[in-house]
């Protein structure tokens, strides 16, 4: 059976594969940044002069090197479902084009116009 709709078969799969490339990068994205926090963090601990500070900086910087990595993994997840989801979505459409199709020439090989109605109760 010929293959349609190439254009929408690629399109699909272009959202699949930048939906993976999206999401690895993110997380990798994610750990970086918290990362740089946690050490930027504590790059200034003990800077506070001689009222306090501490080890503020490390604190702070855990704090939001946490933050910072929850929400990019959330948003880089869902940027990825998104993507995956579309890719998904065109695949369903392709396939169910791609069976009603068979099943129309599957009846018109049997000589059938169209299936019988339902009978009435």
């Amino acid at each position: 059976m010929e293959t349609k709709y190439r254009a929408l078969r690629t399109i699909g799969t272009i959202f699949k594969v930048l939906g993976w490339v999206i999401l690895i990068l993110g997380i990798l994205s994610a750990c970086g940044a918290s990362a740089s926090m946690l050490l930027g963090g504590a790059t200034y601990m003990g800077l506070g002069g001689p009222g306090g500070g501490g080890d503020a900086g490390l604190v702070y910087g855990l704090i939001f090197g946490v933050v910072v990595f929850i929400v990019m993994i959330v948003t880089v997840g869902l940027y990825a479902l998104i993507l995956i989801a579309a890719s998904e979505g065109i695949q369903v459409f392709l396939d169910i084009e791609e069976n009603t199709r068979e099943m129309a020439g599957r009846l018109a090989q049997r000589g059938a116009a169209a299936p019988p109605p339902p009978a009435s109760r």
